[in-house]
């Protein structure tokens, strides 16, 4: 029972990094190619899994799912992305700036303007 059960965990495991290899970023994939990782995670069986998660899945910086500080294989830099096509990371801000566009149609003053004027052509016409 304990034999079937440590067999399942180890599949589940193995199956976890995987997908997990297959679902990443050619260029996020760190220290070897990543057709490589996933022989080593399907041959390797537990152990191959481990060393994909120290050493060859992308760096998480902060809480953000799918954020990561990217290089290529073998540790050279990756290449920079387009603004907004990128997780969070060292190529975009922490956080957006913040919006100037108004909040509500009373804060918008094309809107008070177009406004004002539709009531003027009312009350005149």
């Amino acid at each position: 029972m304990l034999y079937g059960v440590m067999s399942l965990l180890l599949f589940a495991f193995t199956f976890y990094c995987l997908l997990d290899v297959v679902l990443t970023d050619e260029h996020e994939v760190r220290n070897l190619p990543k057709l490589a990782w996933v022989l080593l995670v399907v041959l390797l069986w537990g152990i191959g899994g481990m060393v994909w998660l120290l050493a060859g899945r992308p760096t998480r910086q902060g809480a953000a799912p799918g954020g990561g500080g990217a290089t290529a294989p073998f540790g050279t830099p990756g290449p920079r992305r387009q603004p907004g096509n990128h997780p969070v990371g060292r190529d975009r801000p922490a956080s957006p700036p913040p919006s100037r566009a108004p909040r509500g149609p009373d804060d918008d003053p094309d809107f008070l303007r177009r406004l004002d004027e539709r009531l003027r052509d009312e009350r005149d016409g």
